[in-house]
């Protein structure tokens, strides 16, 4: 990947004097440019550096223009392309020609500020439904939610049918409410026989409006409300947001703050993996092996509780640190049960690689090349499983793992069962991580006290949640209020390489297909 300033000389040298650059937080960047300057710039650095890739396109309500920030994921952490469009007329190009993991962002964009990314494939609705009443757009300042149930039923949103089918194909729906599915998301699928010719996702059943929440919100509010976007990867959301605002405030969070807070999110990888883990099992039939994971699942969520008071929604991050410290009394319980996972996750490995019907159903399946993956911006995972060597914890080190060593798992093969297996190698990291940072672990206070209001400022911040880079941008105003939160999930960037993956596949392999990429729609839909 690029380094940053060899991306601020390429833009400099492309637009001269018309793009405005400054760098903030820790070496990151942001650019300013005209909107009409999008297209070319994108194109410069794609052209420069082919594995550049877009964690997310933020939209802001500017009073008489929406802003729109384009975050570039570089090899030294993100750098933000600033751009305004009109109020009036809110269009812009579409970068999806040049980066196809833009589909998504500015589909989303369209759906909640009424962008209009000129030349985008398919602009069709993607998080609000379809008798949205056509004019008003949520994340807008001006917008009047009230407003909404009466204008409802006055609606003539036009369906895209650019999308050609054959007549010989039959179309099946795969939720939103499905047996296997335990969130409500549909994807059409178009089959010829038993082979997937082309699937439309449709996600937003469940979206709650968080981040049009999250301004009406104090700032300790809203760490209570992003940490419910997800019951499984909870402590990444409050991880994100409280260093969000930290980096704001100029908030040094103490040593052990640090690595209790490295020891939660851990727990809260533990968790996530093994869940997935044996929700594959039930999907590709094999449900004693989805017994027997989540029966070793249990441990982790009772040393949740015991350091959080809580099993699932941990609560535990807050800003300026933690809100419990570990007791002497609480290590020989952690060592003692890391042991124990250690020893089960050597059993579940050898039956992954030695089992023929795990790898029957998983293996050869889905195939994403590194390519792909690069293309479409996924992350986690997902990413690592196609060879492509990215982890926020290694790339743009947080909390304390720029102190604890671990290991990049990664796999070249791409399909399901290198996804899988991904993720079961990590357990083994997450077991290291928990117990270095418990063998180490810094004496001193573990939460420092900050101010109520939070002095005007912007930010980006990236952890590595268990499916991936979980993404937030933090606008604040000098109140005790955000001026805008941007939540972009692993999954929302993940959900495209289904779309790549399941063509030419038989319809059999869907449940394995999806599950490998261990999609959460509650964190897609915040």
């Amino acid at each position: 990947m690029l380094a940053i300033n060899e991306i601020l000389f390429n833009i400099q040298e492309l637009l001269g004097d018309n793009a405005q650059i400054k760098k903030f937080f820790l070496g990151k960047a942001t650019i300013v440019i005209n909107a009409k300057s999008i297209k070319d710039v994108v194109a410069r650095l794609v052209k420069n550096d082919s594995t550049l890739g877009l964690s997310a396109i933020t939209g802001i309500d500017l009073d008489k223009t929406i802003g729109l920030l384009y975050h570039l994921r570089t090899s030294e952490g993100i750098v933000t392309i600033k751009t305004e469009v009109s109020k009036g007329k809110p269009i812009i190009s579409s970068i999806t020609n040049i980066i196809p993991g833009a589909n998504f962002h500015e589909r989303e964009a369209a759906d909640l500020f009424g962008i209009i990314f000129k030349d985008h494939p398919n602009l069709k609705r993607l998080v609000l439904p379809d008798n949205w009443p056509n004019d008003l757009y949520p994340l807008r300042k001006d917008a009047n939610l009230e407003d909404i149930s009466k204008s409802r039923d006055n609606f003539s949103y036009k369906i895209d049918g650019s999308q050609s089918q054959e007549d010989s194909l039959v179309n099946i729906i795969v939720g939103p409410q499905h047996p296997a599915l335990l969130e409500p998301e549909k994807f059409s699928l178009k089959v010829d026989g038993e082979i997937v010719k082309y699937v439309e996702p449709r996600i937003g059943y469940v979206h709650r409006g968080v981040e049009k929440a999250a301004e009406k919100k104090t700032y300790l509010q809203d760490v209570y409300l992003v940490e419910r976007i997800c019951g499984i990867c909870n402590a990444c959301h409050a991880s994100a947001f409280v260093e969000s605002v930290e980096k704001i405030l100029g908030t040094q969070v103490p040593d052990r703050g640090k690595y209790i807070r490295t020891v939660i999110l851990e727990l809260n990888r533990l968790h996530s993996h093994l869940l997935l883990l044996g929700h594959a099992g039930l999907e590709i039939g094999y449900e004693t092996l989805f017994q027997y994971l989540w029966r070793d699942r249990e441990p982790v969520m009772d040393l949740t509780e015991m350091l959080t008071g809580n099993r699932v929604i941990a609560s535990s991050l807050t800003i300026g640190g933690v809100r419990r410290d570990i007791k002497e009394t609480h290590i020989p319980i952690i060592k003692k049960q890391m042991i124990y996972l250690r020893e089960r996750m050597i059993f579940y490995k050898d039956l992954f690689e030695n089992e023929p019907s795990i790898k029957l159903r998983t293996k050869n399946v889905g195939v994403l090349s590194t390519q792909d993956a690069i293309k479409l911006c996924v992350v986690g995972p997902v990413a690592r499983a196609s060879g492509v060597p990215i982890d926020v914890r290694k790339d743009d080190p947080y909390e304390a793992y720029g102190e604890i060593p671990f290991k990049l798992v990664t796999r070249n093969d791409g399909d399901a069962y290198s996804r899988l297996m991904v993720r079961l190698e990590e357990l083994f990291e997450s077991i290291n991580i928990i117990d270095y940072a418990i063998d180490n672990l810094p004496k001193g206070p573990y939460r420092i006290k900050v101010p109520r209001v939070v002095s005007a400022g912007e930010v980006v911040n990236r952890v590595e949640a268990p499916r991936g880079e979980l993404l937030y941008y933090l606008k604040s105003n000098g109140s005790a209020y955000p001026e805008r939160v941007k939540v972009r999930t692993p999954t929302f960037s993940n959900i495209p390489a289904f779309q790549k993956t399941i063509i030419g596949e038989n319809m059999a392999d869907v449940p394995a297909n999806i599950v490998s990429l261990d999609p959460c729609f509650s964190c897609t839909d915040r």
